[in-house]
């Protein structure tokens, strides 16, 4: 092109617009890997260009070469407005609508544009006259006309987008409500141009309008690292993670949510956000007493009904300025349906392997110890019968005397027995199965028997095989009691310490000399069981006793199972 050009300081801040928005073409294009970013660094390349011959055509003297930059500048108008939309659809996330089709359409106007600024009687059909009034202005023609237009309504629909990002995500509120404005400031300028009420003359108010935009959006991308890699990546995450999550302000009222919490909620988003949490998810409620912190859940709720019901585990973590103070509040739901139903089943199996190793044991101790009862019986019978059949009356007396005894004792240890069998063993009932032993107990035996459970050990579950032993050798400590204490009393107690069950028996009995205790255990099987089933499961068994001062068995054994 040729021509005369004079400069005015007007013109130097006219090229000044085209190197920022150069540089903002250079990042977005950096960056390209980034949803909207390519279509971003085209839209501010466009505008670029359409700036430079803006300045050129200021600069021009000649109306010839301000024609042509004039020309120059229509070409780039509708590029940029069709980048804009594009940008606007991906940064969104509306990507979807960018099918090869509608790509098509949105490339057919511009491609349009460009032909007939090259033809040799396009120009007439873009600009059917131009005029000049201390610089030259195009009056549109027909289809000059209509691709204006056109560009508007691309225009109003790249705003558009912008308004419902801004509305719908709180996480793109400040990028969104830039880019909005610069939109705005580059349309409201390209109108005070069109109807010459342009209050910034000499200077262009488009162009002003698109150093504004550019302004926006370079805050955009600096100050809020719209196409960063860390808050795209963070944002995906949050979209296609299957844990649903739930971002909630002080007031606990939603502000935004992933699709799967709204799958798991049964609420669209739209409906879900600005509502209160509690609303939609009673055990938020209380959310704000919650010792929030990382990878503890607070709570578990169950959501649906009947055979597709799930259960989910609620993790809630403040968020927190970087100055300290609350903004809010990050709510997870772990979806722990398989999870517990996993735990149910070894919960079940550890429970039949419990019985029948109780089973096992029950019938050894039978043999042990009620075995050896009816063969002293035996021996007994044997014995009255040889006396009698002697004439030694008085000698098979004794004899019978002994048998009624023991007779009378493998009675009661047969009681005892089913006793323990009906407080059964399972781990999930340990405390109801213990109450319901002492209740039998006191009211087979006449011996006050009191328990004492810690608040702790109240509604817990312990481990099947540590639940069982447990309750067993306190069966043989309160038979022991029965035998040999003489007491009145006894009473029970139980805590928890160092992820150890401790339970305490102690008597108002007689007591014996603590030198005697390991004469007594190798004697007696009752000791020796209790400190067999206390040491399968890790556990420990501590007897107290002094003459006169009752008897004290301490036993511990871990909530969840030996120790390794």
């Amino acid at each position: 092109m040729t021509g005369t050009y004079e400069y005015a300081p007007s013109i130097g801040l006219m090229l000044a617009s085209p190197l920022l928005l150069l540089l903002l073409a250079a990042y977005g294009w950096r960056h390209r890997s980034a949803p909207g970013a390519r279509a971003f660094a085209l839209q501010v390349l466009s505008i670029a260009l359409w700036a430079v011959g803006s300045a050129l055509a200021h600069a021009a003297v000649d109306p010839a070469t301000k024609v042509r930059w004039l020309l120059f500048q229509g070409v780039w108008l509708l590029p940029a407005v069709t980048a804009a939309l594009w940008f606007a659809l991906e940064y969104a996330g509306l990507d979807h609508w960018l099918t090869r089709p509608v790509a098509a359409l949105l490339a057919a106007p511009p491609a349009l544009a460009l032909a007939l600024t090259l033809a040799p009687s396009g120009p007439e059909l873009l600009c059917s006259a131009f005029w000049s009034q201390g610089d030259v202005r195009c009056v549109t023609g027909p289809v000059g006309r209509a691709l204006v237009a056109y560009g508007f309504a691309l225009a109003i629909a790249s705003s558009a987008v912008f308004v419902w990002l801004f509305v719908r995500s709180p996480l793109h509120r400040w990028p969104a409500g830039l880019c909005l404005c610069g939109h705005v400031a580059a349309r409201l300028g390209f109108i005070l141009d069109t109807a010459g009420a342009n209050p910034f003359a000499p200077l262009d108010a488009t162009l002003l309008g698109s150093v504004f935009t550019a302004a926006m959006y370079a805050a955009a991308l600096f100050g809020f690292q719209m196409f960063e890699l860390i808050p795209v990546a963070r944002g995906t995450v949050f979209e296609q993670m299957q844990e649903g999550v739930l971002v909630l302000d002080r007031r606990r009222r939603v502000v935004d949510l992933n699709p799967a919490a709204a799958r798991i909620l049964g609420t669209p988003a739209d409906v879900a956000r600005g509502r209160a949490a509690p609303d939609l998810l009673p055990s938020l409620a209380g959310l704000g007493e919650w010792p929030t912190g990382p990878g503890a859940a607070q709570s578990e709720v169950l959501l649906g009904a009947g055979g597709s019901a799930r259960r989910y585990a609620l993790e809630g973590s403040a968020l927190r300025h970087r100055d300290g103070f609350r903004l809010g509040y990050l709510v997870v739901l772990h979806d722990v349906t398989e999870q517990r139903e996993a735990q149910a089943r070894v919960l079940e199996q550890q429970r039949a392997l419990a019985t029948l190793q109780e089973r096992d044991r029950v019938a050894r101790e039978l043999h042990d110890g009620l075995g050896q009862v009816l063969g002293f019986a035996k021996m007994q019978a044997q014995a009255a019968r040889e006396r009698l059949a002697r004439g030694e009356w008085e000698q098979a007396d004794q004899h019978l005397a002994q048998l009624a005894t023991v007779a009378q004792d493998a009675h009661a240890d047969v009681r005892e027995y089913i006793l323990g069998a009906r407080a059964g063993s399972a781990p999930a009932e340990f405390l109801p199965s213990l109450e319901e032993y002492l209740r039998r107990f006191r009211a087979n035996y006449g011996i006050a028997a009191t328990l004492e459970a810690s608040p702790e050990l109240v509604g817990r579950v312990l481990e099947p095989m540590a639940g069982a032993q447990l309750l067993r050798i306190l069966q043989e400590a309160l038979t022991n009691v029965r035998k040999h204490a003489r007491a009145r009393s006894v009473r029970i107690g139980l805590s928890v310490s160092d992820g150890r069950a401790e339970a305490v028996v102690q008597d108002d009995g007689e007591g014996f000399d603590a030198a005697r205790l390991a004469a007594a255990e190798a004697s007696t099987f009752g000791l020796g069981f209790m400190r067999e089933r206390a040491h399968e499961v890790g556990g420990t068994l501590e007897v107290l006793a002094a003459p006169g001062e009752g008897t004290r068995v301490v036993i511990t054994v871990p909530l969840q199972g030996r120790a390794s």
